[in-house]
């Protein structure tokens, strides 16, 4: 909470000071809200990953299947048109998170356990926008990149005919410290859409965790079978803060 406190007001800082700068028609702030639509495949076999029941501990194992887990994205853009309208550069700062989702069942198929790992990070993209005039339109297609640094990742469980979830925060040794998604998308209006993948997932494959006693235990890498490729989808809204938005809106022309 502390972390999300800071970020605000930073970005809110950020804002305020360039925003006093940059008052010309083709430089300005927009606002970014959406969700995270995320798919990933198939794990391979875990070592480790068993259901406890009033059987005992039962292992179960993945399910080919690709899974949906949702996230979101917060963020501040600072975009710069070109004075040909017809391309322009975009940064930015954003709270975002994504998941990778996989489902498990047991060799008998009873028992059947949904989970989600769920990445929270601070990310920084940098993007190529072009289109024909994309400011008066709002219109325009887009490439680019992002620099995510991770922060906080947490697992939930859920068996299958059952409302309670298990969740729990994972420490920092479980996931990479970055991750640099890719993506394209377009934007119109207000509406924007953007295809994303994430070539190497957000999980430290080298973390090593002991089970068994100290006797016959034996080390394990419970994050190594996690499949390397995320891939999702964004939606929301882009919100210049500008007079493109004041100009078609009577209520904020009032407020601004």
């Amino acid at each position: 909470m502390k972390r999300i406190t800071i970020i605000t007001i930073l970005l809110t800082t950020i804002y305020q000071i360039a925003n006093a700068q940059y008052r010309w028609e083709f430089n300005y702030f927009a606002l970014e809200i959406g969700l995270n639509h995320c798919f990933a495949g198939t794990p391979d076999t875990l070592q480790n990953l068993v259901v406890k029941t009033e059987h005992g501990n039962i292992p179960v194992y993945p399910v080919k299947n690709v899974e949906y887990a949702p996230g979101y994205n917060l963020g501040l853009l600072f975009h710069h048109d070109f004075d040909n309208d017809k391309a322009g550069v975009v940064i930015g700062a954003m709270l975002t998170t994504n998941a990778a989702a996989a489902r498990y069942s047991s060799a008998d198929k009873n028992v059947e356990l949904k989970e989600t790992n769920r990445i929270m990070a601070v990310g920084f993209p940098l993007m190529l926008k072009f289109g024909h005039q994309i400011y008066n339109n709002q219109g325009y297609f887009y490439i680019g990149g992002q620099y995510n640094l991770n922060i906080s990742m947490t697992t939930s469980q859920k068996l299958k005919d059952n409302p309670d979830k298990v969740k729990h925060k994972q420490t920092k040794e479980t996931f990479k410290a970055f991750s640099t998604p890719i993506f394209c998308g377009f934007n119109y209006k207000l509406f924007n859409m953007r295809f994303s993948v994430l070539p190497q997932n957000f999980f430290n494959n080298d973390y090593q965790i002991a089970i068994g006693n100290s006797d016959n235990g034996q080390t394990i890498s419970p994050y190594k079978g996690q499949p390397n490729i995320v891939f999702y989808v964004s939606t929301g809204l882009i919100i210049p803060i500008s007079q493109w938005t004041t100009n078609r809106s009577y209520l904020l022309s009032k407020i601004f």
